[in-house]
């Protein structure tokens, strides 16, 4: 694993930031047990909003809205896109047994109950607060298609 891997965060309104794991720890106002909200599971992790005001603040966020929706993305190029509206408990998971994440490093997304369709995202490096009502309601997800034209051919 790499200790010096940065999560990189950004919001229009705010800025565009590269975190590691301890310092986004840091900014969380609120951290909990992750099994106070996903039963059976250990593990220590923030809340998402919670994080979210919490870098706001600190950063002398003027836009006073909040986020429409949040898009994320793991290491291996799978997304999720989520309107705000589904992600009151959200968290993001830190470490299990007290050392970084063996499984979904360098941390991963819950959002436990069950109202967005996109339950879990292992492996975040990039979040996105976005402001555009046009994304809409529902919850998308997947890998991104990056193919080049030369990779889709037929080679003999």
């Amino acid at each position: 694993m790499q200790e010096d891997l940065r999560i990189q965060v950004s919001d229009l309104h705010i800025k565009n930031e590269a975190f590691t794991i301890s310092e986004m720890v840091a900014l969380a106002e609120q951290q909990l047990s992750l099994q106070e909200r996903v039963p059976n599971v250990q593990g220590d992790a923030f809340d998402l909003k919670s994080w979210y005001r919490s870098w706001k603040r600190s950063r002398n966020g003027g836009h006073a809205e909040e986020p429409t929706h949040l898009k994320v993305e793991a290491v291996d190029e799978f997304e999720a896109l989520m309107p705000w509206s589904q992600l009151d408990s959200a968290l993001f998971l830190y470490a299990q047994d007290g050392q970084a994440l063996k499984k979904g490093y360098p941390i991963r997304l819950y959002v436990p109950d069950g109202s967005s369709e996109c339950l879990n995202v292992k492996s975040v490096i990039k979040v996105w607060f976005l402001h555009d009502q046009a994304l809409g309601e529902e919850a998308t997800f997947g890998f991104k298609n990056r193919v080049a034209l030369d990779e889709l051919k037929f080679k003999k």
